[in-house]
């Protein structure tokens, strides 16, 4: 084997039949470039379209083709191509090539080098940048190559929305299948007739496939799965019901703890005040107030914390009791909270309804202005099928099925709209996150 085949193999230039003539360093606008002059051995046999062996060379002419970086050079390859003529046919044509496709100035190896890096968290200007091309030219190369279509719908779905790219339409639609970890499509839209229309294109068979499906209490979901997808169970995922119930205690923290603020500051003075002393307490542990006991050891509230404003260290049980105490509506709701936490953490399927039944009745007795469950409560009544359906075991996982996995896609989705800083085209958008996200093989080919 030649020197120049050496060459060519580590060029990894795709055809063994080119040989190296000359390698080069230059300096274009201060970047250093590695130019390296490569011709084709080797010869035609026969006319490209007569099929004649009555070939003779007509010309050459060199193209500058852009190519992978190497040894940290941005590298250059100048190919002299022959041009051919045919004598039977009088017919020209270029030699064969297989490292770059005709009227081409990027090479294959670039191109799918170009593609691998559009997979990766980062934006095509990145990738423009890293691999010494156009912005414009990763962008028609992406599009070219990279397409979804929609998955097939499976036994569970998880229904949910992020923020869209620019447009009239705020929020766009995905929907997911949590046990495989793929993304089944992404929609423009999560407008209750525009998601009429999509499901209507998808036969029978398949939509009557799906057993079950998990969203948050937005109405037009529920519209939607009652109309298209009726012999599937609808189920409101847990956390976003009992977010409702801790948004609720909340702000009746903030209500009183702005009590407090509103009392004047010939009132609001000094370290030790009865007043501010309180306020801070609700502003500086407000956390605490909204943890789950029943998902914690009780180790956990035994410990010590410094309470600068009482000068004393104290256990988190301590600060609580401390807190809740002094205020009526925040005890009672404090209890509230965590019989809700107790419901959703230690309830079954068979005693989830009565449960929560129970739970509504405590609410609605309890008569206070600063009660602000009561329209918790209310959106329990309304949605309790789908709440006690969250109780539902998956026979396949032996867990209770939630939107945890599609939030967690949802997150990643805001990763990829802020380090490509945005996207105008919503078809870009929707590739570039399948793309991403699909554990597929690559869908391209050179």
């Amino acid at each position: 084997m030649s020197i120049y085949n050496y060459n060519i193999d580590f060029l990894r230039l795709q055809d063994n039949s080119l040989v190296v003539e000359s390698i080069k360093e230059s300096n274009i606008n201060g970047v250093f470039n590695l130019v390296v002059s490569v011709k084709k051995d080797a010869k035609e046999k026969c006319c490209a379209e007569c099929g004649s062996i009555n070939i003779v060379v007509n010309s050459y002419y060199t193209r500058t083709i852009k190519y992978l970086d190497v040894a940290g050079y941005n590298c250059i390859i100048k190919y002299k191509q022959k041009r051919y003529m045919c004598k039977d046919c009088n017919i020209t044509f270029n030699e064969k090539c297989n490292f770059v496709e005709k009227n081409s100035t990027i090479s294959n190896a670039t191109k799918v080098k170009l593609l691998e890096e559009c997979r990766i968290k980062q934006s095509f200007k990145d990738v423009s940048q890293r691999l010494n091309v156009s912005h414009t030219t990763v962008l028609n190369e992406f599009k070219e190559h990279i397409s979804f279509s929609r998955n097939k719908l499976t036994e569970i779905l998880c229904f949910d929305e992020f923020k869209a790219t620019n447009g009239t339409i705020k929020y766009a639609f995905i929907l997911a299948d949590p046990l495989s970890g793929e993304i089944v499509d992404i929609l423009p839209s999560r407008q209750q007739e525009y998601l009429y229309d999509y499901f209507n294109k998808v036969s029978d068979e398949e939509r009557f496939g799906v057993k079950y499906i998990v969203t948050d209490l937005f109405e037009s979901y529920r519209s939607v799965i009652r109309n298209r997808f009726w012999k599937s169970i609808h189920i409101a995922d847990r956390f976003h019901w009992v977010r409702l119930a801790t948004d609720a205690y909340n702000r009746m923290r903030i209500k009183a703890m702005n009590s407090y603020k509103s009392l004047g500051e010939d009132r609001f003075k000094g370290k030790y005040n009865k007043y501010t002393t309180y306020y801070y307490l609700l502003k500086n542990y407000a956390k605490i107030l909204l943890i789950n006991r029943y998902s914690r050891e009780k180790s956990f509230f035994e410990r010590t914390n410094y309470v600068y404003h009482l000068d004393k260290e104290l256990t988190l049980n301590e600060i609580i009791e401390h807190i809740i105490n002094k205020d009526g509506d925040l005890e009672e709701g404090y209890f509230l909270l965590q019989d809700l936490y107790k419901i959703a953490k230690q309830s079954t399927y068979d005693t989830a309804k009565h449960d929560l039944l129970e739970w509504i009745d405590r609410v609605n007795n309890y008569n206070s202005t600063a009660n602000s469950f009561k329209s918790v409560a209310d959106t329990y009544k309304t949605w309790l099928n789908e709440i006690v359906n969250s109780f539902i075991i998956n026979p396949k996982t032996h867990k209770r099925m939630s939107n945890g996995f599609i939030e967690g896609k949802n997150n990643y989705i805001k990763v990829i709209k802020r380090i490509g800083f945005g996207f105008k085209n919503f078809e870009t958008f929707r590739a570039k996150i399948l793309y991403t996200n699909s554990k597929n093989k690559l869908p391209y080919k050179y």
